[in-house]
């Protein structure tokens, strides 16, 4: 390898993708690679603790050691991106696995709308009496004393564009109105009769995904649909990491990449329906927002700062952002929009666990309900339309392909099915229908239920000796084989398997689940013959087999009957919102009803973790539908 200074320019070419670049000397692989535009899955946001950003680098460089990496890809020199810098002229080889792949991002949500349309923005046409000498009101005024309000605000970008809009309609002039607190405020003025464009925008600001639907606020439908990855991911896949990464001097360019997706989806919108409509529609068509998303994306999109987030005892900036308008947050509409920030609850119970619970309409039920929404940070509530309590738990990314040396998001090439034959040989379904290269959250479900009911696993989840050659040891420590390499996406490094730490980490992320579960029932002096509902929200549950993770333990074991899946609920419940006071008025209840629960530091909820890490549980009569004779076989208590 040759060296170079840190003056000296490198040229890097990255393959298969042919996009080449001069760095300086010294240059990370992982951050050259962003500049030309490739985005390595970077779970851990650089620190070299997931080992996601696989590549085999040719020419001048320096790598770290990594226990993170086989043997067999040592031998290959297969290093990782993040830990390696670049000395020298290279070519780097992206393997396959490395790249932050199609996603399959559930972007369904509820139809229903708790009320009438009332969107907090509205239209109205007026022919203005041109001025003259003896009438020479400004043009502001004049359109004032024809709204016949008083004082109706209006921005100074409104104010810009007025002048123009009066004089080319001939005085015949469209005035979007938009009601703040109960005022009106003047939003936007345009030339002529303008009915027919008025347009809202709901988003659901996911920490791995941004989900939007562009809106029509006169009839309610729904014109588009759109998603994409946040951009934010390759500084870190959980809130945590983008924490940190914002403390070390990111915090603004966190900001401009959640805010660049926004823009993205949202131009992607409008072109279609565009050219669905066959009128020509432009961002500044979209008069109103409304954004959900969890307490620490809140804070980005914002711009807010997110370090005492990060420590205890967790406090927010604020719960509620107020009403910005659309140029504050550098979203893609009319500048002087105003935007409805979901309210978040606590520093980890953010806005888009408000909007589950509008959208589940838990908290207009006599009934008692408990909502489950699993991420990186799995959030439960529990409550009727008397009362309600969410927590929070540290779940971790075992389900979300992080923490896992199989696991994958839910993307093209992830197993999410998963069934393991009478010769432990395996029956699975590929997303996409593409060759395997991982297993993402609800095939990593089936493969712990499949090796516990087969008896690979003890009830510790401690991979057990068989007749096969799919149970092997290897320096690390005991693997079960899933596929093998042959048969896997081609680039593949090594054979597909789940080991001893893998299942230790499934282990503790459906524990922390079904703890915090516990703990809220338990906090409240209820049980789960009083719940009536459990909902699942959100895109993990979409491919999701209820009655395998209940056999594991992560859910409560009751009747397949009582569990309700609602989709994307904080994508419908901003969208609610959007669209209906009642809305906007009970998104506002939830969070003034809603009481929150520390789990950090309470001694039952840790009591309920340790009990629950075991399969399905230490108590088994927690779960009467899991067959007898696997509770009791190997590693029983």
């Amino acid at each position: 390898m040759t060296g170079k200074s840190e003056e000296d320019g490198c040229a890097v070419v990255f393959t298969p993708d042919g996009k080449s670049l001069a760095v300086r000397a010294g240059t990370i692989i992982l951050e050259a690679s962003r500049e030309a535009g490739i985005e390595l899955d970077a779970v851990c946001g650089g620190v070299g603790k997931c080992g996601r950003c696989k590549v085999k680098p040719d020419g001048g460089f320096q790598t770290v050691a990594s226990s993170l990496l086989t043997e067999a890809e040592v031998r290959g020199h297969v290093v990782l991106a993040c830990q390696t810098v670049v000395t020298g002229d290279l070519t780097v080889e992206v393997l396959p696995r490395s790249r932050i792949g199609k996603h399959q991002i559930l972007t369904k949500s509820l139809e229903d709308l708790p009320g009438p349309l009332s969107p907090w923005v509205r239209k109205e046409f007026y022919t203005l009496p041109p001025p003259t000498l003896g009438d020479n009101l400004a043009d502001l005024e004049r359109l004032r004393r024809a709204l016949k309000r008083g004082a109706v605000s209006a921005s100074l970008e409104v104010l810009r564009r007025l002048p123009e809009a009066v004089r080319s309609g001939r005085w015949n002039v469209t005035v979007t109105l938009t009601d703040v607190d109960g005022a009106d405020e003047i939003t936007r003025v345009e030339a002529g009769r303008t009915d027919d464009r008025l347009l809202g925008l709901a988003v659901d600001i996911g920490t791995t995904t941004i989900v939007a639907d562009l809106v029509d606020l006169t009839s309610g439908d729904v014109l588009a649909t759109g998603s994409d990855y946040n951009r934010q991911i390759s500084r870190g896949e959980d809130v945590i990491a983008r924490m940190m990464y914002a403390e070390e001097g990111g915090a603004e360019e966190l900001t401009a990449l959640v805010r660049e997706t926004i823009r993205s989806v949202v131009s992607g919108l409008i072109l279609r329906e565009s050219e669905r409509s066959g009128r020509t529609l432009a961002s500044s068509d979209i008069v109103a927002a409304s954004l959900a998303g969890n307490t620490v994306m809140t804070h980005l999109v914002a711009g807010l700062p997110t370090e005492h987030l990060r420590r205890e005892p967790y406090v927010p900036a604020a719960f509620h952002a107020g009403f910005p308008r659309a140029s504050e947050l550098g979203l893609p509409a009319n500048p002087a929009a105003r935007v409805l920030l979901s309210p978040s609850r606590a520093g980890y119970v953010g806005g888009d666990v408000v909007a589950d619970v509008l959208a589940s309409g838990m908290h207009r039920s006599a009934g008692l309900t408990l909502l489950i929404d699993v991420g990186t940070n799995g959030e439960i509530v529990l409550g009727n339309r008397d009362w309600i309590v969410a927590c929070a738990c540290s779940a971790g990314p075992a389900f979300e392909g992080g923490e896992v040396s199989c696991g994958m998001r839910a993307m093209d090439g992830a197993i999410d099915r998963i069934r393991i034959n009478d010769d432990f040989t395996t029956s699975y379904h590929v997303l996409g229908d593409a060759l395997p290269s991982g297993v993402c959250g609800s095939g990593l479900i089936d493969l712990v239920a499949e090796m516990y009911s087969r008896g690979i696993v003890d009830r510790k989840a401690r991979i057990q000796d068989q007749a096969t050659d799919r149970v092997r040891v290897s320096d690390s420590g005991s693997e079960f084989v899933i596929e093998s390499q042959k048969n896997l996406e081609q680039g593949s490094t090594s054979d597909l398997v789940l080991t001893d730490v893998d299942l230790q980490n499934l282990l503790r992320t459906k524990a922390a689940i079904y703890g915090a579960c516990s703990t809220l029932l338990r906090k409240t002096g209820e049980n789960l013959e009083q719940v009536s509902r459990i909902v699942i929200a959100g895109g993990f549950g979409y491919h999701l087999d209820i009655s395998r993770a209940i056999s594991i333990g992560m859910f409560p074991d009751v009747p397949l009957e009582r569990y309700r899946f609602i989709g994307n609920g904080s994508l419908g419940g901003a969208r609610m919102a959007l669209l209906a006071a009642r809305g906007r008025q009970e998104m506002n209840d939830i969070f003034n009803r809603m009481t929150y629960l520390e789990l950090s530091v309470d001694n039952d909820f840790y009591a309920e973790f340790s009990s629950s890490l075991f399969l399905p549980h230490t108590d088994i009569r927690r779960f009467p539908s899991v067959p007898a004779e696997r509770a009791s076989g190997e590693g029983s208590l």
